[in-house]
């Protein structure tokens, strides 16, 4: 999208500043936790995310009342009828009529009622994960011209304070006057009080960025980072290194301005992540105790990666009480109470009816830094017969 001038009118009080002309999009950061991002400029309209403190948005429009319209965060998606779309492959569809409506998804509900943009017939979009076959409704990434909002008071031009400080650190650089203690936090299941995770300092620090900016560039890197996957992966297991592909892939993704970029570079990430998950696994089954800690999410996986490989994870349900808002309700446990991952239920998903339960679920995998586990966003549940296992 071109940078373009606007004549901004005084708004109300602002953390950002009330100058005359800004240039937009410009960046800024969040500087309060779990900040709800919106669908529309405005309390009436449904939250669509959360953002976190030290985040940076882009912000492309300034709107009545002190909203912010920004650049949707990136785990934002919306809604697409599917009769309105063919697929191309597992990350990009085409549009088959004019004029489709595009509706704006939320992480926290099935609503979807604002409506933004229109597709036109023949428009790309960016699959945000495979449809499922008898849906009638596609998650696809927010199309261009599609914003999201923030209230202005919890937005600042520079990177908070302690933020930047916990980067420092992050990068080895210690700060003599800092000798406060870390606080403490976490989750304990509905069941009892126990301790599983501890809640460590805010951090942001982000992967390098690559400096390429036309796409051709762009493309031309997603093909340097492929080659350097498929050499790696040919060799020896016991080598396998993402670390710098994955921060390279990553950065690649946040820069991605068409859905066919953005779709190829989400492919090459996902691709990472499975060999990655390959990696770990072989780790852990050829030598647990060394790949992860007795008890650990590691350890467990494998655990549960050997005992049942129908699976994406296996576990009695238990209900989480959490005081932060955003965690899991759910988490499954092994046979000495211990964590073995999150779960989260994706739309339509009830998991109440399986509390208490010994049950395999499949879903989307992931790792809950905050929470030190794995995590699933559940997609379907299945009763285990432990006796048969």
């Amino acid at each position: 999208m071109a940078w373009r001038l606007f004549f901004a009118a005084i708004l109300a009080p602002c953390p950002l500043g009330t100058a005359l002309a800004v240039e937009f999009p410009y960046v800024a950061y969040v500087n309060s936790a779990d900040v709800y991002v919106r669908s529309g400029p405005g309390r009436d309209y449904y939250p669509t995310d959360k953002v976190q403190k030290g985040e940076k948005i882009e912000i492309h429009r300034h709107d009545p009342g002190g909203w912010l319209a920004i650049r949707p965060p990136r785990q934002s998606f919306s809604w697409v009828s599917s009769r309105h779309l063919d697929p191309l492959d597992d990350r990009l569809a085409v549009v088959n009529s004019g004029r489709v409506v595009a509706r704006v998804g939320s992480t926290f509900s099935d609503v979807r009622d604002v409506i933004q943009v229109r597709l036109e017939k023949g428009e790309q979009v960016e699959l945000f994960d495979s449809p499922a076959t008898d849906s009638p409704w596609c998650k696809i990434a927010p199309p261009a011209g599609e914003f999201r909002w923030v209230f202005s008071k919890f937005v600042d031009s520079e990177l908070p304070a302690d933020v930047a400080r916990d980067e420092r650190e992050a990068a080895g650089e210690s700060d003599p006057t800092d000798d406060a203690s870390e606080p403490q936090g976490g989750v304990r299941l509905a069941s009892g009080a126990q301790k599983v995770a501890r809640e460590p300092r805010i951090a942001t620090r982000q992967a390098p960025r690559v400096d390429i900016a036309n796409e051709s560039g762009r493309q031309r890197e997603l093909d340097r980072i492929d080659l350097e996957l498929s050499a790696m992966v040919v060799e020896e297991i016991t080598t396998w290194s993402f670390g710098p592909l994955g921060e390279r892939a990553n950065a690649l993704l946040e820069q991605a301005q068409t859905p066919s970029e953005r779709g190829r570079a989400r492919q090459l990430v996902d691709k990472l992540a499975r060999f990655e998950d390959i990696k770990k696994r072989h780790d852990a089954i050829r030598n647990p105790q060394q790949a992860a800690p007795a008890g650990s999410a590691g350890a467990t996986a494998a655990a549960r990666t050997v005992v049942d490989p129908r699976f994406d994870g296996v576990g009695r349900l238990a209900p989480v009480v959490s005081q932060r808002p955003g965690s899991p309700q759910f988490a499954l446990i092994d046979a000495s109470n211990t964590v073995v991952s999150f779960i989260t239920p994706a739309p339509g998903v009830n998991l109440r009816p399986y509390v208490d339960k010994q049950v395999g679920v499949n879903g989307q995998r992931g790792y809950r830094t905050d929470l030190q586990r794995e995590h699933i966003n559940v997609q379907r549940v299945t009763l285990v017969d432990v006796q048969r296992r």
